[in-house]
């Protein structure tokens, strides 16, 4: 959260530092600013509230082995109950615990870091929509500003991305969410967007597995099919691959079963993945495979007898 902050402030100071920009210019970037603080203010919120609220359960089971451990008289496990309790009271970080710790205790500690580790993945994911939303924002207004030959306050909408990617906060962000199998230098945007022409077929709403937005709820933001199900991605052309992501819903634990193969011409199909229990994000590494088709079988669900699939993204080299 501390980072969060950090990336706001430098931030606001960046924008603010701009007042030679054109009153046009100046007048979109002040409203992007404004939907971006919106944003990752409630970002901020929402994982500072499922972090407290899953500090205090934790405290709370703490709690009660205490008064287990106090009947079955194993002090030396009530001491480390109560020392546990009192770091956690103080918003202190909880210390490693000794080998010999109650299994008991170990156990609720492992519940909490699983816990913690989610809403951190959860909060990354977030931040890095945000980040990306707002980027694509300053990309667009810089090539409107350039068909309207206003290249001097196209140049500084640039400046400001470049600026904007090189915050250590940021690029800390980004680089955790790149796809892997390529040096960053190297890697090239999602190939998978309807924008970049892409096309997609699906039972329904087949444009939602390529409109860039991984955001989605149970009512909607997703593709879907009765299973067996088969969703595809026609990239347009060919192109070297290094990596293909697949965004499974992910409101719930329920876990899917499907395959995932890619085709250079529509004939040959190659298989790349295989899985019976998959949950949210699937992503397979290439080694510079031509790819233009991607195909997803939809086998099973967990929950339900439909298929979900949220986005497909497909990264190349730069």
């Amino acid at each position: 959260m501390k980072i969060v902050i950090r990336f706001i402030i430098c931030l606001m100071c960046i924008l603010n530092s701009l007042p030679f920009l054109h009153a046009e210019t100046t007048e979109t970037v002040a409203k992007y600013r404004a939907s971006f603080e919106r944003r990752m203010n409630q970002q901020l919120d929402d994982e500072g509230a499922a972090a407290r609220k899953l500090r205090l359960n934790y405290i709370d089971a703490l709690k009660k082995l205490s008064v287990e451990l106090r009947r079955a008289e194993n002090l030396k496990g009530v001491v480390q109950v109560m020392a546990e309790i009192e770091a956690l009271e103080d918003g202190e970080e909880a210390e490693g615990l000794p080998p010999e710790a109650d299994y008991r205790i170990k156990n609720l500690r492992n519940q909490w870091d699983r816990g913690m580790s989610e809403i951190r993945a959860g909060s990354n994911r977030k931040l890095n929509e945000t980040v990306k939303i707002y980027l694509k924002a300053l990309d667009t207004e810089k090539r409107r500003l350039t068909r309207s030959g206003k290249i001097k306050d196209a140049l500084l909408i640039e400046g400001e991305e470049k600026r904007v990617r090189e915050l250590p906060e940021v690029a800390a962000v980004l680089k955790a969410n790149a796809p892997e199998g390529a040096p960053a230098a190297e890697l090239g945007g999602d190939l998978a967007l309807a924008s970049k022409g892409a096309r997609a077929v699906a039972p329904n709403f087949p444009n939602n597995m390529i409109d860039g937005k991984t955001e989605h709820s149970e009512k909607g933001g997703f593709s879907f099919g009765a299973i067996p199900a088969r969703f595809e991605v026609d990239l347009g052309q060919a192109h070297e691959l290094y990596q293909v992501r697949v965004l499974l819903y992910e409101g719930d634990k329920r876990k899917y079963g499907y395959k995932l193969s890619v085709s250079a011409d529509g004939r040959k199909w190659d298989q790349i993945a295989s899985e019976r229990r998959a949950q949210g994000w699937q992503k397979v590494n290439l080694d510079k495979v031509m790819v233009r088709y991607i195909r997803i079988n939809g086998l099973s669900n967990s929950a339900n007898q439909l298929f979900h699939v949220v986005e497909v993204e497909a990264y190349g080299a730069r």
